[in-house]
């Protein structure tokens, strides 16, 4: 299919080497007023920082929704529908992209702003499979930087998700070792795999400069999951975002409506890089004496 051998050659395409000029930042002003580009302020690793440019609400927008639903199929229908109500609320000319977690990232809508194709697309989603988040995370996190470097708009993902620690290809549980051994260091630490392949993603994402969101919608309680599920929320703060836990069928529709309002409200400033910086740029942001919510840290390095 054309728009899954598209979706490949882009993720395979090498990202630029070298010195980065520049870097992108996330940002909100939690007010809810705009933030005024000509009172912004920002500093990296403490060195003040020019803002090359401020691409905010009422610019242009690509959003990459990525679709992981394999189980409840109550929860996911409710999922479906709420996001056809929220993406009508998305600002004219907004363009979106429908992606399929599952057996490999592949694309089911090329970016539109055709609202019917988007909902229909929503609609007629498979819900099957294995999960697939954590497979495909930093897959769209590339595709998405790959087109901010392409066109001036604003990008970010958006991760739908029902997924459990249980349900991937990969086997994510630690295994005892030695029952009868107390000193077994498996007994002790029984969520080391899923901590290990969570830090692994965290520090490739927090090179990538596109905001990645992540709402799940049924969250877990035993003890894998929990793991897991903090995971998720150390994945999206990589990138400056959060993510959202529905532990109820009530919260699903808020919890949608709500970040998809995020995403069309977050702000993306470019910086300018100080010579010789570190790997790692540390980033403090002040606009007028707003409160900013914005992403902190970001690294130079990219996979």
């Amino acid at each position: 299919m054309r728009t899954a051998l598209a979706l490949a050659l882009l993720a395979a395409m090498p990202l630029a080497g070298g010195r980065r000029d520049t870097v992108r930042v996330t940002a909100w002003a939690d007010s809810g007023t705009p933030l005024h580009p000509s009172e912004l302020h920002a500093t990296l690793n403490g060195e003040p920082a020019q803002v090359v440019a401020a691409r905010g609400p009422g610019g242009g927008l690509v959003v990459l929704l990525v679709l992981d639903l394999t189980q409840d199929l109550g929860l996911v229908e409710l999922a479906k529908e709420s996001l056809a109500a929220s993406i009508n609320n998305l600002p004219a000319g907004t363009l979106v992209a429908v992606l399929r977690a599952q057996d490999g990232l592949s694309v089911v809508l090329d970016p539109t702003a055709d609202r019917a194709a988007i909902k229909k697309a929503i609609a007629e989603l498979p819900v099957s499979g294995y999960s697939g988040l954590l497979d495909s995370v930093v897959t769209s996190a590339r595709i998405a930087d790959a087109m901010l470097d392409k066109a001036n708009v604003r990008v970010a993902v958006v991760h739908i998700t029902d997924s459990s620690i249980y349900n991937y290809r990969d086997d994510y549980i630690n295994p005892v070792v030695n029952g009868s051994d107390s000193r077994d260091i498996s007994r002790r630490f029984p969520e080391g795999l899923i901590r290990e392949k969570i830090s692994k993603l965290e520090a490739k994402l927090s090179a990538y400069e596109a905001p990645v969101f992540i709402v799940h919608l049924s969250y877990r309680t035993d003890a894998m999951n929990e793991a897991y599920q903090t995971g998720l929320m150390q994945l999206a703060a990589a990138t400056g975002t959060t993510a959202t836990f529905c532990r109820s069928r009530a919260e699903v529709p808020e919890a949608i409506s709500t970040t998809l309002a995020r995403v069309a409200a977050h702000y993306s400033l470019v910086l300018k890089v100080p010579d010789r910086p570190p790997k790692m740029l540390q980033v403090q942001l002040e606009n007028g004496g707003r409160v900013l919510s914005y992403r902190s840290r970001i690294a130079l390095d990219k996979e």
